[in-house]
C-alpha cells in the first residue's frame, strides 16, 4: 500500500526527481495530479524532499551518488578557486547532499558590479548566459550567470557525457545567505552537510571528509 502521509509522498517526489525529473515543482505538481491534492500545504516541502532524496540514493545507490556527488563537489572548487576574488559560497544540494547526475551547481558570489565579473569569466574563454532579476530585493541576487562546469577526467560525467551546470547568484550582499540556520544532520549526512554554505576552505574539508564513501 502506497503511503500518503507527508514521508511517503517526501519519498515518491525523491524518487520522479531520482529518475529525471530534477525541477521539483514538477515532481510536486505530479504528486498533487496523481493523488488529486488540492492544497500545497499537504506536499512535502523543501527540506523534506532533500532528506528523503538523501535516503533514497543511500538504499538505491550509495556508491555511484557518493561517486557523483564526489565530483560535482570537486568542479565546484575548481570554480570557486577561480572566482575567489568574490567571496564564493556552495550552497544547496551539492553542498547538503541531496545533488546527483541532474542537478546544477549552485554557487553566491559577492560583486558590487556584476558586469566586470562577467567580464572576467568572459576574458576566460567562458560561455555565459545572463539572467538578470529586473527587481532584486534586498537579499536577493541581481543576476545569474549559468556556465558549463569543468569535467573531472575519467569521472562518472565525463565517462556518460553529461554536462554539468553551474549557477552563479551574484549578491551585492550576500550576508543573509551567510546568516541561513544549521539544522542537525539527518541519518544520511554528516555535519559538514548541514551548513547552508560552505567557503573554499570548508568545501576542501567536506571533499577530505567523503572522498572514501
Amino acid at each position: 500500500m502506497r503511503r500518503t502521509d507527508t514521508r511517503g509522498l517526501a519519498a515518491e517526489a525523491a524518487a520522479i526527481i531520482a529518475e529525471g525529473v530534477p525541477d521539483w515543482s514538477e515532481a510536486r505538481r505530479k504528486l498533487a495530479e496523481e493523488y488529486e491534492i488540492t492544497s500545497s500545504a499537504q506536499l512535502p516541502d523543501d527540506d523534506a524532499i532533500e532528506s528523503a532524496l538523501r535516503e533514497h540514493y543511500a538504499i538505491f545507490d550509495p556508491k555511484g551518488h557518493a561517486e557523483r556527488l564526489w565530483e560535482l563537489r570537486r568542479a565546484a572548487l575548481i570554480v570557486m578557486k577561480e572566482v575567489s576574488d568574490y567571496k564564493p559560497l556552495l550552497i544547496r544540494g551539492v553542498l547538503n547532499g541531496c545533488a546527483d547526475k541532474y542537478s546544477d551547481i549552485y554557487i553566491a558570489v559577492e560583486c558590487d558590479d556584476a558586469k566586470s565579473l562577467e567580464i572576467d569569466l568572459i576574458d576566460r574563454e567562458i560561455e555565459i548566459e545572463v539572467l538578470p532579476n529586473e527587481r532584486p530585493g534586498k537579499d536577493e541576487p541581481v543576476e545569474e550567470i549559468i556556465f558549463e562546469a569543468p569535467i573531472i577526467k575519467g569521472g562518472y560525467f565525463n565517462r556518460e557525457q553529461l554536462a554539468v551546470w553551474v549557477r552563479l547568484k551574484v549578491f551585492e550582499n550576500r550576508a543573509k545567505i551567510k546568516n541561513l540556520t544549521k539544522k542537525a544532520p539527518d541519518p544520511w549526512q554528516i555535519e559538514e552537510e548541514t551548513a547552508k554554505t560552505a567557503d573554499i576552505k570548508q568545501l576542501e574539508r567536506l571533499i577530505s571528509l567523503t572522498e572514501e564513501k
